[in-house]
């Protein structure tokens, strides 16, 4: 990967963008379940939308979120220190953030 392929910029927008769309993840996913269970139904749909609904499921979902943000930016640093002319301090910086990113 040549460091004219990609801009400076790119590294941290990715970064950046991975946050970003987990966070919004974050709070879509449980609106849209509550939306779906209460928008529109009266007492007893909504109730049954409640019953119904696999809440051990949306737990799951809910907690598999940080984790898919913190690999991507594990990926990015990566991806990152293979560029070609990298610095020993970039270098460095990169590992860093990959350890970061580790659980």
């Amino acid at each position: 990967m040549s460091s004219q392929r990609y801009p400076p910029e790119f590294k941290n927008e990715a970064i950046r963008k991975a946050q970003r769309n987990g966070n919004m993840l974050e709070i879509m996913l449980p609106a849209v379940v509550l939306t779906t269970i209460f928008l529109g139904n009266n007492s007893a749909q909504a109730a049954y939308n409640i019953h119904s609904t696999d809440w051990a499921q949306f737990a799951e979902a809910m907690t598999h979120i940080s984790p898919m943000v913190r690999k991507r930016i594990v990926t990015i640093s990566q991806m990152q220190r293979l560029r070609a002319g990298l610095s020993y301090e970039q270098t460095q910086f990169w590992r860093a953030v990959e350890a970061g990113g580790q659980p």
